[in-house]
């Protein structure tokens, strides 16, 4: 179900995305134990939908649940855990809450930094990431 809510969310189609995406979960909350990264990842899945719909306030409080486990079941520096923090940042972003925003990007780009090579993707965007953010701040000022 994880990979259907994944295909219709690159598709846009936000609504069914969603639909399969709670469908895993509830499969998961089933069979899996209540800190297992996969639940942090599925919160982490409805976290973005409801960011894409502009659902802010429901987008933040999955990427804490999503957080939660994953500071429990991963490492400290592990790439997924700063997946949840650039997710947060953007919604921060998206409410002009730019320096709420900046922090998280800020945790994201330490944990990309020590785990991933320099020229990694995940990098390189929140590198970008973080320079857009502290321009508009700029720009706020």
């Amino acid at each position: 179900y994880n990979n259907i809510g994944t295909i219709y969310q690159e598709e846009k189609k936000y609504f069914e995305a969603l639909d399969f995406y709670e469908k895993s979960l509830a499969i998961d909350n089933k069979h899996l134990p209540p800190d297992h990264p996969d639940l942090g990842g599925s919160y982490n899945n409805i976290g973005i939908v409801h960011r894409c719909l502009g659902h802010y306030d429901l987008a933040l409080d999955h990427y804490n649940r999503s957080l939660k486990i994953k500071l429990k079941s991963l490492p400290a520096q592990h790439p997924d855990i700063a997946s949840t923090y650039v997710n947060m940042g953007l919604v921060y972003e998206n409410k002009n809450e730019l320096e709420q925003a900046l922090i998280y990007m800020k945790k994201a780009q330490t944990i990309y930094e020590v785990a991933l090579p320099f020229n990694h993707p995940n990098v390189v965007k929140i590198q970008n990431d973080v320079k857009r953010v502290e321009g508009k701040l700029k720009i706020k000022k």
